[in-house]
């Protein structure tokens, strides 16, 4: 039995919306596994995580595997009897929901192997335990734009089950980059602070209002006025050079709206299929200012999530 899954990037937060909003993009980690009843199996890693990646208990895939095959009360796979390959398309560390691709993915395989027991609202629940924050898994599961609301008032308790509302998917580009640089998503968090002012709270509300109005209503102007943040994206910006730069080139290039993608560091654009080219060039040439050389990409959102491949 060969099974494979097929996972879509993410990126979160979409400038307001901390750990609420988040979207899939058509750019993908492809994972499989393999039973084999003899012989000495294999664990492949292709791609961007060919050397970053651990192999084995170690890696996060197999991790998300095993605590599936845990839930499922399904013993039968273990490391000694099945082949696992991981393809790595999306950027590690980037701000694009790497880990969040190989917790979904790890779970759509065990899922697979033990008969397809869980759903995909089963799924996402159990992804979103596993990783500690819904706005990279939710999409990653159900493709398209995802609002993400935690049951309770603490958003640390993962015991909590967590609701999930599809916005309409907008026609519009995405232009992403992603910097040569790394940022592991918890210094990304350890940074931000634990209290934040009723002020900067009201504005945060008040530009989650308008992005998701622009989303409902197809009146994209709203985008450059509803990406503003003041939650996280000003104390990131210590460690992202040049990003409100990037950010204005991307804007004066005629995007709808920019953001820091996720944790960071790459940073995203919404634009039509018009401007997508001119938005990636005026990106790229504000980060080579600061030296910094990247990896861009012109995306459609993804509107499936993950699928059996």
């Amino acid at each position: 039995m060969k099974i494979r899954m097929r996972v879509p990037a993410t990126t979160a937060n979409l400038g307001p919306g901390f750990d609420v909003f988040g979207g899939a993009l058509a750019l993908y980690n492809e994972f499989e596994a393999e039973y084999v009843t003899s012989g000495r199996t294999k664990f492949v890693l292709k791609g961007y995580g060919k050397r970053a990646l651990a192999k084995g208990e170690k890696n996060l895939l197999w991790q998300a595997m095993a605590e599936t095959f845990k839930v499922l009360g399904c013993d039968k796979y273990n490391l000694k009897n099945l082949n696992i390959t991981i393809n790595t398309g999306i950027p590690l560390s980037g701000g694009l929901g790497s880990s969040a691709s190989a917790i979904v993915g790890g779970i759509a395989l065990a899922n697979a192997l033990c008969g397809n027991k869980l759903n995909k609202a089963q799924m996402a629940q159990l992804g979103m335990r596993i990783e500690g924050h819904p706005d990279n898994v939710a999409p990653a599961v159900y493709g398209g734009l995802c609002v993400c609301a935690k049951e309770g008032g603490n958003a640390a308790d993962n015991s909590k089950n967590t609701d999930v509302v599809k916005l309409p998917v907008p026609n519009l580009k995405v232009v992403m980059c992603a910097p040569s640089f790394e940022l592991r998503t918890k210094r990304s968090r350890q940074i931000l602070p634990k209290n934040v002012s009723l002020c900067d709270a009201v504005f945060n509300t008040s530009r989650v209002a308008l992005l998701t109005a622009a989303f409902c209503t197809g009146d994209y102007s709203l985008l450059k006025k509803g990406m503003q943040d003041k939650i996280h994206q000003p104390y990131r910006e210590k460690m992202i050079p040049a990003m409100d730069a990037v950010i204005k080139s991307a804007l004066d290039a005629g995007a709808y709206g920019a953001f820091l993608s996720g944790s960071g560091p790459s940073i995203a654009a919404l634009c039509n299929k018009k401007d997508a080219e001119g938005v990636q060039k005026a990106m790229v040439k504000t980060w080579k200012k600061e030296s910094v050389s990247v990896k861009s990409y012109i995306l459609d959102f993804d509107r499936h999530g993950v699928s059996q491949i």
